[in-house]
């Protein structure tokens, strides 16, 4: 019977030892297959600056000004209104995104000047939600080479009860407006 329960005990071990082995072995093959996945490119340029897909504040420089009559006009001042673009171009993207976009202009110290309109061109449609515009841009659109153009109006109001911080701002050398605005992408996925 000792025997019996000595040659019982044997087989049970080598069969552990062979199950634990082959597990060791099945586990150890898995482990070196290799696979190569490749990444999506992520490059998207705002008003031709690379911002290379992070969140960034940038200011905008090219501004068209027209007067109350609708003439050009090459400075700004009280009556003025101003007409800037965005152009958020993914061009060398393979990768569906959405952008968050916000004009702060709760540090402007000149409150005469407002925000009027913030708007999608050829048929842009932004989402706004607590003064923070978004847009998903599909992966279809990037590969057609869509570009999205946003369009920001501002003016400077004409109001006699600002007349001394317009003086401020008018009459100093070289001085300069900013309409800070930042811009966050991150990647979506359908």
């Amino acid at each position: 019977m000792k025997k019996t329960l000595i040659f019982i005990s044997v087989v049970f071990l080598l069969l552990t030892v062979l199950q634990v082995a082959n597990s060791f072995g099945l586990f150890e093959t898995k482990i070196e297959n290799e696979t190569d996945l490749e990444v999506a490119k992520w490059h998207i340029f705002v008003n031709q600056y690379d911002l290379n897909g992070e969140a960034q504040t940038f200011y905008v420089d090219q501004i068209t000004y027209t007067d109350r009559q609708g003439n050009r006009v090459d400075r700004f001042a009280p009556g003025v209104t101003g007409i800037f673009q965005i152009v958020i171009d993914p061009k060398d993207t393979e990768v569906s995104f959405q952008y968050r976009m916000k004009i702060d202009m709760s540090q402007n110290q000149y409150t005469q000047i407002q925000l009027d309109q913030i708007e999608g061109l050829n048929g842009i449609q932004l989402t706004e939600q607590d003064g923070v515009y978004s847009r998903i841009m599909t992966l279809n659109e990037i590969e057609n080479g869509v570009k999205d153009t946003i369009q920001v109006t501002f003016h400077w109001e004409y109001d006699d009860q600002y007349n001394e911080s317009d003086s401020m701002l008018g009459q100093t050398p070289d001085s300069q407006f900013t309409i800070p605005i930042s811009i966050q992408f991150e990647q979506y996925t359908e």
